[in-house]
Order: C-alpha cells, then sequence, then structure tokens
C-alpha cells in the first residue's frame, strides 16, 4: 500500500473567520483503510463534505489519482472515482433495493442515467454488466435477500447497507464511509467491519470518519486525528491509542 490513490494537500476551508479545516494534508494509499477521527466541531465533516464537492475548498489541493479535482462539481468527481455516503440514509422509497442500487450505476454509464433503471436507449451489453454488478454488490452488502424489496420496507441498517451498495455501484477508487456505524447495534456493527475489510480485497481505498472507536481500530491501517481544525496525530492504531495529544483531546485516559 505505497500509492497514495488520494492525496490532500493543505487543506483549508474558512466561514467567515472560523477555521473550520487549517492547513490539513494527508493521503489515502491505495487499498488502505484510512480513519478520520476527533471530537465534535474537529472539522472531519467539513473535511469531508470538501473532498466531495459540497462546496468550495478555501485553499489547497485534493488529488485523485494524480488528478486535480478541487475545483470539480460533484458529479464530476463521482465520474472519476470518488463516492460518498451520508451521515443519515439518502434513499428512494419507491424503489426497490436492487433498482436503487442500478441508479448508482449512472456515473459509469455511456448511455442515459436513468437508463440505468427504466432500460431506454442502452447501449448493447449494458444490460448484462449492470445486472451482473449489481447481483455482485448486493451479495457483498449483505442485501439479495430484501433486493426486490421496496427501499421504505426494509430496516434502517439495511437502508445504511443500501448507501454503501449503492456508492459502490458507481465503481469508485475511493469510498468514502461518513459515520458509517450510526444506529447499529453490535452484530450489524461488525457485519460493517467485515464489509469494510472486504473492499479492501477488491482495490477499493476507504476513508471512514466514525464515532465508534472500536470499529476503527478494528478496520483501519492508520487513523487521521483532528482538533479544532487540525490534524493533531496520524498513524497507526496502536500509535493512535497511545498518543497523549489524542488522549488529551479525544479519546481519554480509559483508551
Amino acid at each position: 500500500m505505497t500509492t497514495a490513490v488520494l492525496k490532500v494537500d493543505r487543506l483549508c476551508k474558512f466561514f467567515g473567520g472560523v477555521r473550520a479545516v487549517n492547513e490539513l494534508s494527508f493521503e489515502v494509499r491505495q487499498g488502505e483503510i484510512l480513519g478520520l477521527i476527533g471530537p465534535n466541531g474537529s472539522g472531519k465533516s467539513t473535511t469531508v463534505n470538501a473532498l466531495a464537492g459540497v462546496f468550495p475548498v478555501t485553499s489547497g489541493q485534493i488529488l485523485l489519482a494524480g488528478g486535480h479535482i478541487q475545483t470539480m462539481p460533484e458529479y464530476e468527481r463521482v465520474a472519476m472515482g470518488l463516492a460518498r455516503t451520508f451521515q443519515t440514509a439518502r434513499i428512494f422509497p419507491e424503489f426497490t433495493v436492487r433498482e436503487q442500487v442500478k441508479l448508482g450505476c449512472n456515473a459509469t454509464l455511456t448511455s442515459h442515467p436513468l437508463s440505468s433503471v427504466f432500460g431506454i436507449g442502452r447501449h448493447p451489453g449494458e444490460d448484462e454488466a449492470i445486472a451482473a454488478r449489481v447481483a455482485e454488490i448486493l451479495e457483498m452488502t449483505a442485501l439479495s435477500a430484501v433486493a426486490d424489496t421496496p427501499v421504505a420496507s426494509i430496516t434502517a441498517a439495511q437502508q445504511r447497507f443500501l448507501m454503501i451498495a449503492t456508492a459502490l455501484a458507481a465503481e469508485p477508487k475511493v469510498l468514502l464511509l461518513d459515520e458509517p456505524a450510526a444506529g447499529l447495534v453490535s452484530h450489524e456493527r461488525q457485519t460493517l467491519c467485515d464489509l469494510i475489510m472486504a473492499l479492501r480485497q477488491t482495490g477499493v481505498s476507504v476513508l471512514v470518519i466514525e464515532h465508534h472507536m472500536a470499529l476503527i481500530m478494528e478496520v483501519c491501517d492508520r487513523i487521521v486525528v483532528l482538533n479544532f481544525g487540525s490534524k493533531i496525530a496520524e498513524g497507526t492504531p496502536e500509535q493512535i491509542r497511545a498518543d497523549k495529544a489524542v488522549i488529551d483531546a479525544y479519546l481519554g485516559e480509559a483508551a
């Protein structure tokens, strides 16, 4: 894991006089799971939104596979290989699970985006390729059993896994997971851990933002810690667990 697929260089995002993110630099390597942690208000969500293109950065650079993306709109970043999930489930309740995952294929289609769901104007061979990809993703995310169930009828935990499945359908190089364990119980968190670690085997790099420290410590190869918008530590889970600045700012002595 030596090649940086996502590189953040001196990223700044200011809101008036508030420095929400200040001179932040880190990289996510090929096939790596990187954690981003910190107390509330530390700049985690702002960082994710800046990476995804929700709002413009104040300064700094974001490189994906060597190309600058900091000025691109969100949809172009997705097409370049940067997909994300959200803290709250974003779903299409009238769709089936399978149909929503198909919709996630938009970024890689050569035909009209809605053709992924409604079959309008698709190029030859796309039907089979989409069906195979969707089936594989549903299996990976433990959603095969509810594939043809309306999204509004599945559990809250399944909706969170559906967000991951929809993001994976875009064939990302890097997947941003924003609080993926929110609302999950113990066995569901373990399923999530298994899924995140399985993504490494597919070559997808993962940046996971999460408050659940047991999950972060289990799945991450390295961790970046933020406080007041700045990076205060970076290292392996073992190094972060023993870092005095991190203990003082976030983890506490019990860690």
